[in-house]
């Protein structure tokens, strides 16, 4: 964000203090501006311990602590300076953007939100706001910002793809899929917005469509694992064993620890009566999520198969606990925060 990272100057702010804490103070604002931020921080600190009330001391600690990205610090140390200054637009801004990036997703809203009201063109600050509503699960609210940001410019990719995000989490399918189709036109090579598509139509049961959309995202990306899994799980709804089963295994070669693809694997390796391996794959995708009966079922009827009936029965006990509806994942992960892990 480049919204409102501006240092404070101190001449005028801190003339009429206290010497002491205005030299300390002035210390921290001239390290801050070398970018030492770590060592502004002991200034600052020290200027406050002096003079609690030093104009605009905790402004300048947030933005430190900011840099640092030490963000539950600076929200403490912005709350302080809202508190001081309750209509100061820097500091309401900072004071949403560090609860952001520590998480604190309805707080950043409440509070971002204060600062569109005083600048409410200000693109950049509506697309966190809506972010913010988006990650607090505040459905109406996100639609109602991503819609004004469409309306400032209708093509742009990111904005529908994460309104593409809240329509899907609202349970909105079809506009949802509206929304990815209209980023894939708008930027083609946005990355994740052909996977995104590709998981919409995936969830459909359209594995046609699905297959041709990982397929978009791994020409750009040949390494995206989520697409690589998708795509194989596509290709066994379609019948293309040998191609799933490459994609698959290629998928786990870059990360071990995905479960879809184990339980696709156990169900290629069972259909050709490799049963040590399938049930091998079976179980690991056990190991991962034992709350969730697929790989249960399958184990069970692998070994039944085997003759293993006790083994089997106890596996099947196990689904009759457990039998429920499968929440579906997220679609897309907190942007710069972490990848959502493939069910």
């Amino acid at each position: 964000m480049k919204l409102v990272l501006v240092l404070l100057a101190a001449a005028d702010l801190w003339a009429a203090t206290d010497p002491k804490a205005a030299a300390e103070a002035g210390e921290g604002l001239a390290l801050a501006r070398q970018g030492k931020y770590e060592l502004a921080v002991v200034h600052y600190r020290a200027a406050i311990a002096l003079d609690p009330h030093l104009p605009g001391i905790d402004l300048n600690l947030g933005l430190a602590y900011f840099k640092l990205n030490r963000f539950r610090e600076a929200a403490a140390a912005f709350e302080r300076a809202t508190q001081a200054a309750p209509s100061g637009f820097q500091a309401r801004v900072l004071l949403g953007m560090s609860y952001y990036g520590s998480r604190r997703f309805d707080a950043a809203a409440a509070n971002l939100k204060l600062a569109s009201a005083q600048q409410p063109d200000n693109v950049e600050l509506r697309y966190k706001l809506a972010q913010s509503y988006l990650w607090s699960r505040q459905y109406p609210e996100a639609i109602t910002e991503f819609r004004f940001l469409l309306a400032k410019d209708p093509d742009s990719a990111p904005v529908h793809v994460l309104l593409g995000e809240v329509l899907d989490a609202a349970n909105q399918q079809e506009q949802a899929t509206a929304e990815f189709e209209a980023a894939a036109k708008a930027s083609p090579r946005e990355p994740d917005v052909h996977f995104g598509l590709g998981y919409l139509y995936w969830k459909q049961k359209r594995f046609e469509e699905a297959r041709r959309e990982f397929q978009a995202e791994l020409a750009d990306q040949p390494r995206h694992t989520q697409a690589l899994t998708y795509l194989g799980d596509a290709e066994m709804h379609l019948k293309a064993e040998k191609s799933a089963e490459e994609h698959l295994r290629l998928a786990l070669s870059q990360d071990s620890n995905i479960r879809l693809a184990h339980v696709d694997l156990g169900i290629l390796l069972a259909n050709r009566n490799d049963a040590d391996r399938a049930a091998s794959h079976f179980r690991e995708a056990i190991r991962m999520d034992s709350t969730k009966p697929d790989a249960h079922y399958r184990l069970g009827r692998l070994l039944r198969s085997m003759g293993r009936e006790q083994e089997a029965d106890a596996e099947f006990a196990k689904v009759k606990e457990l039998a429920k509806e499968e929440p579906q994942a997220p679609l897309i992960a907190l942007p710069g925060i972490e990848r959502k892990q493939v069910p």
